[in-house]
């Protein structure tokens, strides 16, 4: 049996063509009513199941035309629509000549149980053909009008609200999106007009971003170095304060902590940065980088340095220059040992009470130890 399937959508064409063949059928199909008619002319169809509202020529009119016509009108019509699905619809369904009538979304058995039917009444002798009394045809084109114009009213309205749905929620994306540019462009200006280093690098030490006043301190612009490690273009004198370094030992640290390191500027000059970073983590909690913000002391190093003649063991206040890199020497070496100790000791064991006493103890050193060195400079 040969059915031909009329639908404007291609999805309802693939679900009816699927369950028609996996039952057996060889299936036809056409997107609107004129299509059809071309269809039916060049094959044998045995059965048309057709939407009814679509574009060109709706169901209706193809039903109109396939009854109107000698060699078509004998082959049995169901109207299957997702649009008209009340009894109003059903009633002007067979009007029109169609033999039966299925709304969408329909249960495959019961879609399959209707043709079933629908071909044993054929078989019967038992044909839907619309008589051509005029009195008859001018009630239905009436109720068809009725129908259609209601039908389009209901989907001008559904239009009209989904559009209105639309742009209620673009309206309020542009809010969101402009309050997200705000955010941007103000987080931006503060990075741009920060009076002290702003720099970010990954997990592995290389440079992702720093800020103009960087720039301005190193001589380096940021597209000259960037993607580069920190150490081979800056190489600081003290090795402990490598970054990528720093990103993993501070992973539990509360607060930043205060560490001195030189750089080398792209002159070849040696600056004096006093850094306070912290590690950048994405939602997850996973390190994805380090926040580096440093002043640059370069000038009131020297400056200390010429009022002590360059005397390097004189006392700077109660300590010597010596004596304070002794003291930060071995604070980072405390922290580097508590770090790993926090690797291998369970969080729940007491040990790790004891431990993070330490630690508080051995951050308050070294922050104190910058604050008295950055006091006498």
């Amino acid at each position: 049996m040969r059915i031909l399937i009329v639908d404007d959508d291609l999805s309802n064409l693939s679900l009816m063509k699927t369950v028609l063949e996996n039952n057996g059928y060889e299936v036809e199909q056409a997107m609107n009513g004129e299509k059809a008619l071309e269809k039916l002319k060049s094959e044998n169809i045995d059965l048309i199941i057709s939407d009814i509202l679509m574009p060109v020529m709706d169901g209706y009119h193809l039903c109109q035309e396939c009854k109107a016509n000698n060699k078509l009108k004998n082959i049995p019509f169901i109207f299957c629509s997702g649009t008209y699905t009340d009894e109003k619809d059903e009633n002007l369904s067979i009007k029109f000549g169609a033999e039966a009538f299925i709304a969408k979304p329909f249960r495959n058995k019961q879609f399959l149980n209707t043709i079933s039917q629908v071909t044993e009444n054929v078989f019967n002798g038992k044909i839907n053909i619309p008589e051509s009394q005029n009195n008859d045809q001018k009630e239905v084109y009436k109720l068809y009008s009725e129908r259609l114009i209601n039908k389009l009213e209901e989907k001008t309205l559904a239009l009209d609200k989904e559009k209105m749905g639309l742009e209620m929620a673009m309206a309020e994306r542009i809010k969101i999106e402009d309050r997200l540019r705000k955010s941007r462009d103000f987080a931006e200006s503060l990075f741009n007009a920060a009076p002290g280093i702003v720099l970010i690098l990954d997990t592995e030490g290389r440079i992702i971003r720093f800020n103009p006043y960087m720039e301005m301190v190193s001589e380096y612009l940021l597209e000259d170095v960037k993607g580069k490690y920190w150490m081979d273009v800056f190489a600081p004198a003290n090795g402990r304060n490598d970054f990528s370094n720093a990103s993993s030992q501070k992973n539990n640290q509360k607060i930043p902590t205060g560490n001195m390191s030189s750089i080398i500027t792209k002159s070849g000059e040696k600056r004096e940065i006093v850094w306070f970073d912290s590690t950048l983590k994405d939602e997850n909690g996973k390190i994805v980088g380090l926040l580096a913000v440093g002043q640059d002391i370069t000038r009131q190093a020297r400056k200390r340095k010429e009022n002590l003649k360059e005397k390097t063991h004189e006392p700077i206040g109660n300590l010597s220059e010596k004596t304070f890199r002794d003291f930060d020497e071995i604070t980072s070496v405390m922290l580097d040992n508590i770090s790993r100790l926090e690797k291998e000791i369970d969080t729940g064991d007491q040990k790790n009470h004891y431990l993070e006493k330490i630690k508080d103890a051995a951050l308050c050193a070294k922050k104190i130890i910058s604050r008295i060195y950055i006091k006498n400079q």
